[in-house]
């Protein structure tokens, strides 16, 4: 039902989204001269068509990343990039944190954001992860930074933070507005 209700409003008015991401070949972005990933199969140059979330392949995965004051709080992140299968990012290895960090640091546009969010909460007494492979697990890894983090209690949420912590995770309010990072796995072609 909620298909052809979004099939007649594109239909209709022309949404501002595709109802399927346009796919094409990864761009020749800095990741990819850094030596970060392999040239991919496939990832949309911009998540559900929105040139302000542009996304990268890395890892294996299509990574998107909100920018031009694109904000919201985490639990509207969280559900947007859940509209086109992907999930907040949840980041797993230290390898994982590494090339993020250094995608965020080496690809203009990116480094200009001071936070991100991530899909990790706080809840039951513990950090962790609401999205990913196993969503409700706790961290694994984790990068907090020096005296983060401060607030142990439900309703906050982790961030990636530029602006104080050069890339350290922050402890934040989930009801505060930033930046996010939704994550998907790439079909491959047959």
């Amino acid at each position: 039902m909620w298909l052809k209700l979004l099939i007649s409003i594109h239909l209709m008015f022309g949404a501002p989204f595709a109802l399927t991401p346009n796919v094409s070949s990864v761009k020749d972005n800095s990741a990819n001269s850094n030596g970060l990933s392999a040239y991919s199969e496939s990832c949309p140059d911009y998540f559900r068509n929105d040139v302000r979330v542009p996304c990268y392949f890395l890892l294996e995965k299509c990574y998107c990343f909100s920018t031009q004051l694109f904000l919201m709080t985490w639990n509207d992140a969280k559900y947007y990039c859940r509209l086109s299968n992907y999930t907040l990012i949840s980041i797993e290895t230290k390898i994982e944190d590494d090339v993020i960090h250094q995608h965020i640091n080496n690809t203009e546009g990116l480094l200009e954001q001071p936070r991100f969010w991530t899909s990790g909460s706080y809840s039951e007494d513990q950090w962790k992860w609401s999205t990913g492979p196993y969503p409700g697990q706790p961290f694994n890894y984790s990068n907090w930074a020096s005296t983060r983090p401060v607030y142990n209690l439900d309703g906050y949420c982790t961030e990636i933070n530029y602006s104080t912590f050069q890339g350290g995770w922050a402890d934040f309010p989930c009801d505060f507005t930033n930046f996010f990072i939704c994550e998907g796995n790439v079909t491959l072609p047959v």
